[in-house]
């Protein structure tokens, strides 16, 4: 369950291919030795990005893209093969449901997304972070940084705010004070706050330096 939690939220808010890759063990679809080989790691990698081009559908101003569940067995089926992996049938089983269900759902109100419920549960499990799960952790940071500085990102973070604000129809200041009652959003409050405490001891020194000739302290 962790590792299709983790899934779902790589794919949908960061689109990260390589990161859902990588938990192919989780949802026991490749053993870690296989993914510990890099050359079929990255291939991969490549044969999820082509997949995530095909089944995700982005409408202009939605804040989740749509995926395509009737075509999901078909591209499962096509990645297969290459990678000499078995589908277990709770995969089979759920992505076929869930066609039907959003079939069934839409027949009623065509603007039915079953993303938009799928996904606000990701991210509030990953916050919730009731069980203590180090994948649950790592995934939620993840999301949370900036890949290129490795650093918490405020924007991120916001965008994941916007998201849960708009797919469950509250304010935004609502859901802030609702991810700080999660023992997740508090980690990230605190992880946030250190880190600018960081940085700014960091400024601090360096204007001192500047300003005041000082040399760099010595490393013994």
């Amino acid at each position: 369950r962790d590792g299709l939690i983790c899934a779902v939220a790589q794919l949908l808010f960061a689109r990260d291919t390589a990161k859902v890759a990588a938990l192919f063990g989780e949802l026991m679809l490749l053993p870690e030795a296989v993914l510990r080989d890099a050359p079929t790691r990255v291939k991969l990698e490549m044969a999820l990005a082509g997949a995530a081009d095909r089944l995700l559908v982005y409408e202009p101003g939605a804040a989740l893209p749509e995926i395509r569940f009737d075509a999901l067995v078909g591209e499962a089926a096509r990645i297969a093969p290459a990678f000499a992996f078995e589908l277990p049938p709770y995969f089979l089983n759920n992505a076929r449901a869930l066609a039907s269900l959003e079939g069934l759902a839409r027949s009623v109100d065509p603007n039915f997304s079953i993303v938009s419920s799928i996904y606000p549960f990701a991210l509030t499990t990953l916050l919730a972070d009731k069980s203590g799960s180090p994948l649950l952790r790592r995934t939620l940071d993840d999301l949370a940084t900036d890949p290129e500085t490795g650093r918490l990102s405020l924007g991120r973070m916001r965008r994941l705010v916007a998201q849960l604000a708009e797919l469950s129809r509250r304010s935004k200041a609502r859901v802030y004070r609702d991810i700080l009652g999660t023992r997740g959003g508090r980690r990230l409050a605190w992880q946030w706050a250190r880190q600018q405490m960081t940085r700014g001891a960091g400024r601090a020194v360096q204007w001192v330096r500047e300003h005041l000739a000082l040399p760099a302290p010595s490393v013994a």
